[in-house]
Formats: structure tokens, C-alpha cells, sequence
């Protein structure tokens, strides 16, 4: 039984696999039907996708079509409006603008621009007509801009004090608000003008009432200098260079050297100094103001317009001082080096201010450098005055007095080492010795080297040191030109003391009140002992001229009455021209009467003493006993 169950289920088997080929045959038909519909209906649309292409590509055609045309509408309409623009603006430009709102000005110009604009791209009669009415608003449209521009510039320029502020930020300007709408407004109108192609004129317009602004504010620095100018001009300029170190004469020499100057000046005082100070610290402050106000393309362009004649006009007066200096007397050297300083102190911000321009940052370098070459000039002036300190209109009075050459001298080395940081660098520049390259080597006036001649100090010193040689030598001639010998005694001792008291009081070295080196510290003690020394050898010489008086004494062919009525009358004589001498200083009148009384009264007590005589005419010859002498003596320099 079990091989006829196994049959049976083969049997089975074969039939469920006859009917799967039966239907994989039917689906292959199905499948190849199929697929040959497909192909045809492939075959159908691309026949259809040819046949509408070019409607599509119509079709498109039309929608941009439809497009520019509507467009082209919308553009018409805004070019018939550009046409009625003038007409609609043209009230509100005449009326011109309102300071409290100018928005609206603004944009009824920016829409004539718009309308000019657009209209220039239409050849057309009408369209030519319509900018031309155009272009005449926005010419008076921008007019009124520009007015207004300069309404509120010259409402904060009718000049100020700068002396009254201490730096450019504290120098009042215009109001932040007014800053910002000037700023506005300025931009507007320099973007507008390069579109439109109207010359405004901005730059000039702020430059004209701003530079202005600056004149009237430094005016006062101006008169000032001219007024100190006129008031103490001593003649011309000898020369447009300063001093002639070879050349002599003038008034400017004699005024040094007869009339003693009273009224030195003080550093800082100077109206040309105050004048540099403060058209610095107007161009620092004015340079802020353009840059805040002014578009940066023409920020520089304004700020060297505004500028320019305010620089002019104080470079005039730097000039005219200059020349002032050249024929001014030796003391005023102090005043030339006090604007020196001032002008090296302030052209370093003023070539910052002005670096752009060469030609007027240059000019307050130029300026310097002619001064120094004049101060230059001036050193050497001096000590070649100092060297031929006399001549026919230049001679000391007959007095003893101390010359004005030598105090006029001393007082003004006594300010000028207050410069002397300032001079340092001046004579390093120039060199050692270069105020003795006209002096023969042989000459006796050429001092040694400077201890260092590469420091600048150590160069002022020995000119320094050479300058109170010279003053010794101007002395010593001095005294030659007296026409006494008790006279040139009296001068040069009472000189060189002056001389000496002057070194010794300046020697602050070792003092611990004392900030700064004196005319004593900087020329050495050597000085002060050659001076002394001077002193001493003048004074034996005095005493020799009181000794003379008693020459008679050891005659013998003399009798004693007749030698004391010549005692008498050369002592009389002597005393009489003591009178007029000008001695003020308190140590040289002791100085002096004690160098007479020991020359005098030990010599006349001997002289009595050996010629004891009680006759009547011994009796009537002797005038003055030992302490009349002394008496005589001691009130001889009294008026």
C-alpha cells in the first residue's frame, strides 16, 4: 500500500507544475502585449510633445510681452509724473528750507534730481523743457542750502579770545546739534554737487568765513606785536640776516653800550610767543572742526583753505619781528631766544597739523631757522664787541663808575643761562670755537677747547668762559681810556669787583636751594680767581697814585712847609675828584678808603714826626693832622 500512496502524490505533483508553466506561458504573453502598447503609446507622445513645443514657446513669448507692456505702462506713468515735478516742487523750493526740519527740503530736492535724471534719457522737446525748469529749481534749491550753510557757520565765527583757554579741546566751537546738522548738510550738498555738476563752492564758503573767524581771533596777537615793535625800534635793520659779527656802528651798539638797561625782558612775555601759543592751539582746534563738519574727500582741502591766510599773516609778523631783532640792541637777545624756544616747541604740532601742505608746514621751520642763524650771529656779535668794546661815540664815562658795556653784559649772561638747555643744543649745532673762526690763532682773546667738544654744555661753557675774558679785556680798556691814573684805578677796581661780586654770587653749586646752575658754576672758579687777581694788581696801583702825593717828602732841597703845602694841595686835589666818582658798591668805597688811609696816614705821621717844627710858617703849612686826613678820606666818596 505504501508504494500506491507514493504514486499517488508524484502524480499530484506533476499537475501543479504543469499548471505553473501553463500560466508563466500566459503572463509572457500578457508581458509582450504589454510592452508593445507602451512602445506605441511612447511612440504617441513624442509625437504630441512636437506638436505643442512651439505653442509653449508662443505662449511664452506672450507672458514677457504682457510683461514689458506693463512695465512700459508703469514707466510712462512715472515719466508723465517726472513732467509735473517742477510744478509740484516749485513752492516749496522758493520758500526754502525750514532749520527746524529739513528733511523735507532735502527730499523735494532729491526728487527734482530724479526727475532731471530720467528726463535726460528722453530726446524730447517737452522732456528738454522740463529740465530746464528742473535745473533752475535745484539751482535755487541748493542755493538756499548753501545760504543756509552759511548762515549757521557765521553764527558761532565772530571771533574769541583764545588766550582765555588753556588747550585747542577747551576753545568753544559751535553747539553738538549744529555740528551734526552743519555735517548733514555739508554732505548733502557735496554729494548733490557732483551729481548735478553746480559748482557750490563749499570749501571756498567755509574757508572764507571760518579763516575769518580766525584772523579777527589772532588780530589782537598781530597789534600787539606791532605796538611792542614800534615802541622799542631802535633804528633799521642793518640787514635781512640778523647781525654782522665783522661790522660796528649803529644806535642799537651805542644803547648797549652807554645806556644801562633797566627793563629786561621776562621769558613769556613776548607778544610773538603769546601770538605762536595761540594760532597753534586756533589751527588745532579749527582742524577738529573741519573734520567733524566737512566730508572727508575735502576734510584737508577746506582745512588748508581756512588756514592759509591766518598762517599768512602770522609768518608777516614773525617776519617783521625778525627784522626787528636784527637792528635791535645786544639785550635783546633774550627776547629772540624766548620766540626761538616757543617756535621749536610748537613746529612739531604744527608740521603734524599741516604735514600735507609742504609749503606751509615749512614756513614756521623757516622762520626758526632764521632766527637761529641770527642768534648765532648775535653770540658772535657780542663777544667781538666785548674784544673792540671802544671807539670815538663809544667811550666810558670819566667817572669810575661801572661801565654800562660790563653790566648790560652781566645781566644779560645772567638771563640768558635760564635759556641754557635751550642754547646746549644751539652751540652743539654751530660747533666749538665758532664764535672765534674771524680771531687770529696767535690772537690772545682764543681760549683753550671746550673740556668735550661733542657735549653741547660743555661748547656753552667756554663761550661763556671766553665772553668774561673778553669782559676782563673790555675793562682793562676801559681804564686806559681814563685820563687820570687815580681815575683808571678807581675804574678798574670798581669793575672788576663788579666783575667778581657777579661770579661769586652765582655760584650755586653745592647749594641745596638751588635748582640750577649760575654764571659762576658754568665759567669755574679759575674765572673768579683772575678777576681777583685783576683787583689786586689795580689796587697797588691805586695806593701808588696816594703815595705820589707824599713824592715831595724825601727832597731835600725842600723845606718842610713847602713840602706839606704840596702835600696839601695834591691831597686836596685828590679828594676833590673822589667826589664825582659813581662808587655805589659799599665794600669797593671801603675798599678804597681803606687803600687810601694805608697809604696816606702811616707815611704823613712819620713825615711829622721827623719834621717837628714849631715855626710859624710849619705851623700855617700844616692844614691836616693825621685824623683830619682820616676824615677827609673816609667822607671823599660821599656827595
Amino acid at each position: 500500500m505504501p508504494s500506491e500512496s507514493y504514486l499517488y502524490e508524484d502524480g499530484d505533483e506533476e499537475a501543479e507544475l504543469e499548471f505553473l508553466r501553463e500560466s508563466l506561458e500566459q503572463m509572457d504573453n500578457l508581458t509582450d502585449k504589454t510592452t508593445q502598447l507602451l512602445k506605441v503609446f511612447d511612440i504617441r507622445l513624442k509625437n504630441l510633445g512636437r506638436v505643442i513645443a512651439p505653442i509653449y514657446k508662443s505662449t511664452q513669448k506672450l507672458t514677457r510681452l504682457y510683461d514689458n507692456i506693463e512695465a512700459t505702462v508703469g514707466t510712462l506713468d512715472d515719466i508723465l509724473l517726472f513732467f509735473n515735478v517742477a510744478k509740484d516742487e516749485l513752492e516749496t523750493i522758493h520758500a526754502g528750507p525750514d532749520e527746524s526740519e529739513l528733511l523735507p527740503y532735502l527730499d523735494s530736492i532729491n526728487r527734482l534730481k530724479d526727475a532731471s535724471d530720467a528726463l535726460r534719457e528722453l530726446d524730447l522737446e517737452s522732456a528738454a523743457q522740463s529740465r530746464k525748469e528742473i535745473h533752475e529749481l535745484l539751482r535755487i534749491g541748493l542755493g538756499n542750502l548753501s545760504q543756509l550753510f552759511s548762515q549757521w557757520l557765521k553764527q558761532h565765527s565772530g571771533g574769541i579770545d583764545p588766550a582765555a583757554y588753556a588747550n585747542a579741546s577747551e576753545i568753544p566751537t559751535f553747539p553738538t546739534d549744529t555740528v551734526k546738522l552743519l555735517s548733514m548738510l555739508a554732505t548733502y550738498l557735496n554729494l548733490v554737487n557732483d551729481e548735478v555738476s553746480y559748482d557750490l563752492r563749499l570749501t571756498k564758503t567755509y574757508a572764507t568765513i571760518r579763516s575769518r573767524h580766525l584772523q579777527k581771533s589772532l588780530a589782537q596777537f598781530s597789534d600787539m606785536c606791532n605796538a611792542y615793535i614800534r615802541s622799542n625800534a631802535v633804528e633799521a635793520a642793518p640787514s635781512q640776516h640778523g647781525f654782522d659779527p665783522t661790522s660796528r656802528g649803529g644806535m642799537a651798539e651805542m644803547r648797549f653800550c652807554t645806556i644801562r638797561n633797566e627793563n629786561w625782558y621776562e621769558p613769556g612775555t613776548s607778544p610773538f610767543a603769546q601770538y605762536t601759543i595761540n594760532v597753534v592751539k586756533l589751527i588745532q582746534a579749527e582742524r577738529d572742526l573741519v573734520r567733524h563738519i566737512m566730508p572727508t574727500v575735502i576734510s584737508d582741502e577746506t582745512f588748508f583753505a581756512t588756514v592759509d591766510r591766518p598762517l599768512e599773516a602770522y609768518i608777516a609778523t614773525g617776519e617783521k619781528t625778525l627784522t626787528f631783532f636784527f637792528g635791535s640792541p645786544m639785550y635783546e637777545i633774550l627776547h629772540a631766544l624766548d620766540v626761538y624756544g616757543y617756535l621749536l616747541e610748537t613746529d612739531s604740532a604744527l608740521k603734524s597739523l599741516l604735514a600735507p601742505n609742504q609749503s606751509q608746514s615749512s614756513s614756521m621751520t623757516k622762520l626758526a631757522t632764521r632766527l637761529q642763524t641770527h642768534l648765532t650771529k648775535a653770540f658772535i656779535a657780542l663777544i667781538n664787541l666785548l674784544r673792540n668794546p671802544f671807539k670815538d661815540d663809544i667811550m666810558p664815562k670819566q667817572t669810575g663808575g661801572v661801565n654800562e658795556l660790563v653790566s648790560n653784559t652781566l645781566t644779560l649772561l645772567s638771563y640768558v643761562i635760564s635759556y641754557k638747555d635751550l642754547l646746549v643744543t644751539l652751540f652743539l649745532s654751530m660747533g666749538d670755537g665758532y664764535w672765534n673762526q674771524s680771531v687770529s690763532h696767535e690772537s690772545p682773546h682764543v681760549s683753550q677747547h671746550a673740556s668735550d667738544p661733542s657735549d653741547g654744555l660743555s661748547i656753552f661753557q667756554h663761550y661763556l668762559r671766553d665772553v668774561i675774558d673778553a669782559l676782563a679785556y673790555t675793562i682793562d680798556q676801559g681804564g686806559k681810556q681814563m685820563k687820570r691814573p687815580t681815575l683808571q684805578f678807581v675804574f678798574l677796581i670798581n669793575n672788576h669787583s663788579y666783575l667778581a661780586r657777579a661770579l661769586q654770587d652765582t655760584m650755586y653749586a653745592g647749594d641745596d636751594m638751588s635748582q640750577s646752575l649760575g654764571l659762576g658754576d658754568l665759567v669755574g672758579r679759575s674765572a673768579q680767581l683772575r678777576t681777583e687777581s685783576q683787583i689786586e694788581r689795580s689796587r697797588k696801583g691805586y695806593v701808588a697814585t696816594w703815595k705820589a702825593l707824599m713824592s715831595a717828602f724825601p727832597a731835600a732841597t725842600l723845606g718842610p712847609a713847602e713840602k706839606l703845602g704840596m702835600f696839601n694841595q695834591g691831597f686836596d686835589d685828590m679828594v676833590r675828584s673822589h667826589r664825582v666818582y659813581d662808587i655805589f658798591d659799599a665794600d669797593v668805597r671801603a675798599m678804597l678808603v681803606s687803600d687810601a688811609t694805608e697809604a696816606i696816614i702811616p707815611e704823613y705821621e712819620k713825615f711829622l714826626r721827623q719834621n717837628s717844627d714849631n715855626s710859624s710858617e710849619f705851623t700855617h703849612a700844616m692844614k691836616y693832622t693825621p685824623r683830619d686826613l682820616q676824615r677827609r678820606i673816609h667822607g671823599m666818596l660821599d656827595d
